[in-house]
């Protein structure tokens, strides 16, 4: 393929993923992720990693503090502070935007991240196999599920993926600057997702290969695997200063400890998961990508371009990825979202598996024309259809289904007390964000304390309202309503928003009022038409 009509193609793609993100993302702080790493970033472009709540040191129930928490956020090593659970590299990201275009413009940084990944998936393809390999791998990525459902959000997946893949072309295609981008992408890498830095030591045996085969002069490859080295250091290093300050551990980090999240009993669970997932959204076309070494032995003696140690090196990344999640927690939910975890080793599976393709088509097809146009044939449908899959599995309903979030935070905030405490779940963080009020994350408040707190916070002049979904109200019922009688929300809500997915604001004071007889009016949650 002619680099003339190569790089247009590859460039229209890129806008139009990015466009695809701006125009479909959900653009909301919503549930744990989407509010935890946008709510990081508001901390650190105002300067802090900690929130002050001092207030929580006199409150009399168990782990008040933990209860004033919400999901994604913790308590600090020093008492009456919560600070936040993920990895600083988006939002740190997200904040350099949010200083430069205000608070909105950090949900950009994503669908900007999506059309990188999806340009290095191409260029990825080019530099292992060519032109061609390189525009099929980059238009399967933009049309899977996965990708497409997490461009749509303003977590870490894309941004994960985006960097180790820019890191991967670096590495391949060498010189002195490749190995310092290289470096420098892998320590963007750690600061997003540090559980993957073991791809780093492979992209850095690369380097050591080198100067075993002695690719080149000796000294010259060496300087590069130092600048490598040097590079990538930095961003380990970020990450160890951020646990300390954070956790009191550089090997501490805001999720679970490493033994609880990492168990072999977790392979069976995650061996039926993961690859099931994987063929149902991306159809088994993805796997062909592991007879590539088989493939690329047989062309040594015809091709250099399509080297066997360039796809060891692809699938040695594919295979860390895999490996980090092969033991990992497996989720309660059957749910094929959670292969946004294994999104870092789609570019190069799906290089691989192009080339693969192509390399097949060449035994059938002897003409280069035919050959071609079969591969874009075959690759253009596969990409339908796997777009036609994202489409059906909701990947483009983010906006739709996510508005919730800020429609109830900007009621709140214009309609309800401002010294109102609102016992939530999932929208525990939301309503922080966008109303600036108090939240308790009952998830975290014992069984048994539900009233008391509620009448704690009275006695302290605060107003308590419960902020629950339609699906929640029945778990919390189950979790509270033996022993408390706010447990049952057995009256009218306060406000209520009905579709399409209802959320309810209860006011405990309400119950107090109809069985005194009086009537409780429900008002309406209005629908937030831009934010």
């Amino acid at each position: 393929m002619s680099r003339y009509l190569f790089i247009p193609l590859v460039l229209v793609l890129s806008l139009g993923t990015c466009a695809l993100g701006i125009w479909k993302g959900s653009f909301v702080a919503g549930a744990a992720d989407a509010y935890g790493y946008v709510s990081e970033a508001d901390l650190i472009a105002h300067g802090s990693l900690r929130v002050d709540q001092q207030f929580v040191r006199t409150l009399p129930w168990p782990f008040a503090d933990w209860s004033f928490a919400p999901a994604g956020y913790r308590p600090a090593l020093e008492r009456g502070f919560i600070v936040p659970t993920y990895p600083a590299g988006v939002p740190i990201l997200m904040a350099l935007f949010q200083r430069a275009g205000g608070r909105h413009a950090v949900f950009y940084v994503v669908p900007l991240l999506g059309a990188l990944c999806v340009f290095m998936t191409s260029v990825l393809g080019a530099a292992v196999h060519g032109r061609l390999t390189g525009l099929m791998a980059a238009l399967l990525l933009a049309a899977s599920p996965s990708f497409m459902t997490e461009l749509m959000a303003p977590a870490s997946d894309v941004a994960a993926t985006a960097w180790w893949t820019v890191a991967l072309v670096l590495t391949v295609r060498g010189g002195s600057l490749g190995a310092l981008g290289a470096g420098a992408a892998v320590s963007a890498a750690v600061l997003t997702r540090p559980n993957l830095a073991p791809i780093a030591v492979m992209l850095g045996g690369f380097w050591i290969w080198r100067v075993v085969r002695g690719a080149g002069e000796g000294r010259s490859v060496l300087w590069q695997l130092a600048l490598f080295a040097g590079a990538a250091v930095p961003g380990c290093l970020a990450v160890a200063a951020v646990n300390q300050y954070l956790y009191g551990s550089p090997f501490r980090f805001g999720y679970e400890p490493v033994d609880v999240l990492y168990q072999l009993a977790n392979a069976g669970p995650n061996l039926d998961r993961y690859p099931r997932w994987l063929v149902q959204t991306e159809t088994p076309f993805i796997l062909l990508g592991l007879v590539a070494p088989f493939v690329a032995w047989g062309r040594r003696q015809r091709s250099t371009h399509f080297a066997v140690d360039r796809v060891v090196l692809l699938l040695s990344v594919a295979a860390v990825v895999w490996l980090s999640y092969l033991f990992y927690l497996p989720f309660g939910r059957d749910e094929w979202t959670y292969l946004r975890f294994l999104l870092p080793a789609y570019p190069p599976l799906l290089v691989l598996s192009v080339a693969v393709t192509i390399e097949a088509l060449g035994f059938a097809i002897a003409q280069d024309r035919a050959r071609t146009a079969t591969a874009v044939v075959v690759c253009v449908a596969l990409a339908g259809w796997l777009a036609r899959t994202a489409l059906e599995r909701g990947a483009l309903m983010a906006r739709l289904v996510e508005r919730r979030y800020v429609d109830v935070g900007r009621y709140i905030d214009v309609t309800l007390p401002s010294n109102g405490v609102f016992i939530a779940g999932v929208h525990a963080g939301s309503i922080r964000y966008y109303s600036g009020r108090l939240t308790l994350n009952y998830d975290r408040l014992q069984p048994r304390w539900l009233d008391d707190a509620v009448a704690e916070l009275r006695s302290r002049g605060l107003h308590p309202f419960i902020a629950v979904e339609a699906d929640e109200e029945r778990l919390f019922r189950e979790r509270f309503a033996e022993m408390n009688v706010l447990g049952r929300l057995d009256w009218p809500p306060a406000a209520e928003r009905r579709e399409p997915i209802p959320v309810r604001i209860y006011d405990p004071a309400d119950r107090e009022r109809m069985q005194r007889g009086e009537r409780i009016e429900t008002g309406t949650i209005p629908l937030v038409r831009r934010w």
